[in-house]
């Protein structure tokens, strides 16, 4: 028998399809490089051994205020404090306690 080929074979002609070479763009210019973040929380204290962190926190934010009363408002000490606290304690109670202290309800000395 001879070589056959089939109807569809026959139906379809071959089409050559030229494939568009897409243009590489190139990579914008050198990224800035991005700076290093280093996110670090209070150290462990031992006056606090408990997993609840609670009374940390709330040390640290009146050791806060208490080092600011001492030192001054723009005291470069007490950014150790501050650092501490807002790694610590919840966003939402440093603000309540931050309207206390406005409204004069604060129920800490400092």
């Amino acid at each position: 028998m001879g070589a056959t080929t089939s109807r569809c074979e026959e139906a379809a002609p071959e089409e050559v399809v030229e494939e568009e070479e897409v243009p590489v763009e190139e990579e914008e210019e050198a990224e800035a490089p991005k700076p290093e973040i280093k996110l670090a929380t209070a150290p462990f204290d031992p006056r606090f051994p408990q997993q609840n962190q609670a009374k940390h926190c709330y040390t640290r934010y009146n050791e806060f205020h208490k080092c600011k009363a001492q030192q001054g408002e723009d005291a470069e000490e007490c950014e150790t404090y501050a650092k501490y606290y807002r790694s610590l304690c919840p966003t939402e109670w440093v603000e309540k306690w931050d309207e206390e202290r406005e409204n004069g309800t604060w129920p800490g000395r400092y």
